[in-house]
């Protein structure tokens, strides 16, 4: 295959073939057909292979990297690998919707210039337990922003963005597998960011693309992201406290690269603290439900609150964790009564 692909996906996988299968065929009845699969695979056994079998397409190529690179740096050999002028990074186990691409081509024709162009994600739960811990209903459910009509699209610029996502001000759930980046903003970036964790990684990868050109989202899922046991994040508390401060080390420079305000610092900030005290407390009714040891939580717990710009959010976080149905109240109340913060649009 010469000629050069209009988009790429990019996949990283480790041990879990069928699960990169469906994703795959996802892909496959895209409305668009001018794409290529570039899958690199962390499995030493190559269990990725399995996807040549199943696909009689020279558009899908397989790499094996030999050795398990970890989630970003196999991300970003699979963006090595790629030729297309556009890119979309997927996780291999959140597929897309069959109008994904002609959506967001549809955006980039009549929003030139534009670094990414998204859209929503929405969550499909596999289990009534994780359904029970996530607050979710089983199978799909849907995150869109419904002060909007589904289809409302927002020119956005960096700053607005930024700020907007740090907020949760757009969409309640973001997706990189459900954006298109053009090629030459990733390379400028340096590929998928890596700080030491997958931890909130997509939203450093959209933040820091949404730094140097802005972005346009559409309110309308294009994809989804499945909830199942295996997910990434109930076993590395190691790496919580990583994650804030590499997290925004990483971003912070990446900003002032880019000369942006000071406004996305201190949302910044906020977002981390809420989103590290969210997925704490997670973790904690998710270890009491299957009975497992608290220890390594609590080690975690120290560290965590023992930063600065965390500290703030501990009795937020211990409402969450201890009280979760009064928490949800005060959250309601105050959105009821707080005006919407000016300069996001």
């Amino acid at each position: 295959m010469d000629k050069r692909p209009l988009v790429s996906f990019c996949f990283t996988t480790y041990k879990r073939p069928d699960i990169l299968i469906e994703t795959i065929r996802s892909i496959m009845v895209q409305s668009i057909g001018d794409w290529e699969v570039v899958v690199s695979d962390n499995d030493p056994d190559q269990s990725g292979r399995k996807i040549e079998s199943a696909f009689d397409d020279e558009r899908i190529r397989y790499f094996p990297n030999g050795e398990n690179l970890g989630m970003k740096k196999s991300f970003n050999k699979s963006l090595d690998r790629s030729r297309g002028s556009f890119i979309v990074m997927i996780a291999d186990d959140d597929p897309v919707y069959p109008d994904m691409l002609e959506t967001l081509f549809k955006l980039e024709r009549q929003y030139p210039g534009y670094g990414m162009y998204m859209g929503g994600g929405d969550l499909y739960c596999m289990t009534v337990s994780l359904a029970e811990l996530n607050g979710l209903r089983i199978g799909t459910n849907t995150f869109l922003n419904n002060e909007h009509d589904e289809g409302h699209i927002w020119q956005l610029s960096p700053e607005a963005f930024i700020n907007r996502i740090f907020y949760y001000d757009l969409l309640s759930n973001y997706l990189w597998s459900c954006c298109l980046v053009r090629r030459e903003v990733l390379l400028e970036m340096g590929g998928v960011p890596d700080y030491g964790t997958p931890f909130l990684g997509d939203y450093a990868y959209m933040t820091i693309v949404a730094a140097h050109s802005g972005v346009v989202v559409i309110n309308k899922a294009l994809g989804r992201q499945t909830i199942h046991p295996e997910n990434f994040g109930r076993a590395q508390n190691d790496q919580l406290k990583l994650a804030v401060t590499a997290f925004r080390d990483y971003v912070s420079n990446s900003f002032k690269k880019k000369d942006l305000p000071a406004s996305v610092y201190p949302a910044m900030d906020r977002f981390l603290g809420i989103w590290v005290g969210r997925h704490l407390a997670f973790l904690f009714h998710y270890y009491r439900k299957n009975n497992l040891p608290l220890d390594p939580l609590k080690k975690a717990e120290r560290e965590i609150f023992a930063i600065p710009l965390v500290k703030k959010y501990y009795i937020k976080y211990r409402l969450r964790r201890d009280y979760p149905a009064l928490h949800d109240a005060i959250v309601r109340i105050k959105k009821r009564f707080t005006p919407p913060r000016a300069g996001h649009g």
